[in-house]
């Protein structure tokens, strides 16, 4: 069918064949810049690293901090990383693509990002644009982890940044939940904070990790997890150690997968809305603590590259015009000491509002249409906003199943697996729900202005307009994207995907018959015995 998305992608290739002839504005801005990354082998870092590689061809190089993983080097690491369908584009069509990157080795939780000497030095004498990206973004991450990882490296590389000879622009990726926490509207500006970074930094660093634990409830006071309260701590510190630098921040709300490009549906993890989906698609999730009437403010993957791609340009476009207009009217030094950086939350609700209602029905939808040949329950998606009615629903639909079933697999010798799968379920509930059973009002003035003030060729080329988006397309592909690269089910089993649902529903119903005429015949003997 033929769809917005469709008549974009066609635009962005008609706008890649003419790059050399007719340079926009924003890859003018990049052209002959040096890119340092961080946070390339994660969801959104991807996406910027592919996006900047495959349009911006007159980038100088792009430098990426990667770290050693579970065994594997960072080289090793950093060659796997274009081992997947995200950059088959980018490949096709920048063929020497190796040659505009290069690998710094180094890891977040450590001092100055666990960077050489040598490369940090290269940052100071080289780069022009800082895209900071790295971030733990699990919930229940250790508060100590999540402090070294979201707070001090972000320090750390503003205080490496301040000796950087011709910086352009740092962009410093937040979330657009890291302020809302006690309030219903989150403005595009700093907030104060109930404790600074260094303060919170000298208490955990004093302590032993069990003793985090025990006293993070209390140390999270507001915040309802460690990433938002470390997300929040961290834009704080923007002020105090990227004073004098031109620096902006952008706050995606939910993150979901790719809208258009590279990949329509790409996406890497479960995380969020993401996993709700994939649990639903797999028959495991069959009720959600969410208030239908809330909304979910969504944005998919591609919109927050694109969107922090622009950023960097707007953010130096600002910050040229606050030197100019202090060094004109005699006040400050053009050191930029004034400059406030901008903050642009790239969010959703404001221009295109999806319900978690309109969420359930349009994924439900879309879901039946192409079953998975792995789902192991017919597939439902009840919501309550109420964690009572979820407690006794998830009980029904969700422990007693898994009960029965894991009692049969321990008869049969088989190890059992759903009991800890439903555990898990539960826990990733609780930590969703309190963003499902909420709504904010995200005020993003600075985004759309940036959009506004961006040449038709540019927003083709870096489309992160919200408000064309047609949820109902989209979730079509999000499916299909799900389907394949978290599921790893192909859509040319999609035959045979509905073959085996139909013979799942027939078994299900089957089975839920004769336990309900089971228990008809109980209460009836029982009813019979009392007469």
């Amino acid at each position: 069918m033929g769809t917005i998305a469709d008549t974009s992608m066609e635009n962005l290739n008609f706008c890649r064949q003419n790059t050399n002839v007719n340079m926009s504005e924003i890859q003018s801005f990049y052209n002959g810049s040096t890119v340092f990354l961080t946070g390339a082998t994660g969801f959104v870092g991807g996406l910027i690293l592919e996006k900047l590689l495959r349009t911006c061809s007159g980038l100088k190089i792009i430098y990426v901090l990667i770290r050693d993983k579970k065994g594997e080097t960072s080289e090793t690491r950093f060659k796997d990383l274009f081992n997947n369908p995200l950059f088959d584009l980018m490949k096709k069509e920048t063929p020497d693509y190796i040659d505009k990157v290069s690998v710094i080795i180094g890891d977040c939780e450590q001092p100055n990002l666990g960077m050489k000497e040598h490369d940090r030095e290269i940052l100071k004498s080289e780069v022009n644009i800082i895209i900071h990206s790295a971030a733990t973004v699990r919930f229940d991450e250790h508060l100590r982890k999540a402090i070294r990882i979201n707070i001090i490296a972000l320090q750390d590389l503003l205080k490496i940044s301040q000796e950087i000879k011709q910086l352009k622009a740092f962009v410093h990726i937040s979330t657009a939940y890291s302020n809302c926490a006690d309030r219903k509207i989150v403005e595009e500006k700093f907030y104060e904070l109930p404790i600074f970074g260094h303060n919170l930094i000298q208490v955990v660093n004093s302590l032993s990790d069990e003793y985090v634990t025990s006293v993070t409830p209390s140390l999270l006071n507001k915040y309802p997890n460690t990433y938002v309260m470390t997300k929040a701590i961290a834009e704080g510190e923007i002020l105090k150690y990227g004073k004098g630098l031109p620096v902006g921040v952008v706050r995606p709300s939910m993150i979901i997968a790719t809208a258009n490009e590279p990949v329509r549906g790409w996406i890497n993890n479960v995380y969020g809305p993401t996993g709700v989906v994939a649990a639903v698609y797999m028959g495991l999730m069959r009720i959600m603590c969410a208030d239908p009437k809330k909304y979910a403010d969504l944005i998919p993957g591609d919109f927050v590259s694109n969107a922090v791609i622009v950023s960097a340009k707007d953010i130096h476009s600002q910050w040229k015009s606050h030197n100019m207009s202090e060094s004109s009217s005699n006040t400050l030094s053009t050191n930029g000491g004034t400059f406030s950086p901008p903050i642009y939350n790239c969010v959703s609700t404001n221009t295109n509002p999806c319900t978690w209602k309109k969420f359930a029905e349009f994924n439900k939808k879309h879901l039946f249409s192409v079953p998975s040949t792995k789902t192991i329950f017919p597939i439902m998606i009840i919501l309550t906003a109420s964690k009572f009615h979820y407690n006794v629903i998830q009980f029904l639909v969700h422990i007693v199943p898994a009960f029965i079933i894991d009692s049969l697999a321990q008869l049969t010798g088989k190890k059992p697996k759903l009991m800890d799968t439903y555990k898990k379920i539960n826990n990733f509930v609780n930590v969703i729900s309190y963003f499902s059973l909420r709504s904010w009002t995200f005020k993003d003035t600075n985004t759309t202005t940036m959009i506004a003030q961006m040449s038709d060729q540019d927003r083709k080329l870096f489309d992160f307009d919200i408000s064309k988006l047609v949820w109902d397309d989209y979730f079509e592909h999000q499916v299909i994207g799900i389907r394949r690269y978290i599921i790893n089910d192909p859509m040319d089993t999609a035959p045979k995907g509905l073959k085996h649902y139909k013979k799942l529903q027939n078994i299900y119903y089957t089975l839920l018959a004769c336990v309900v005429a089971f228990l008809l015949l109980i209460g009836y003997g029982l009813f019979a015995l009392f007469l």
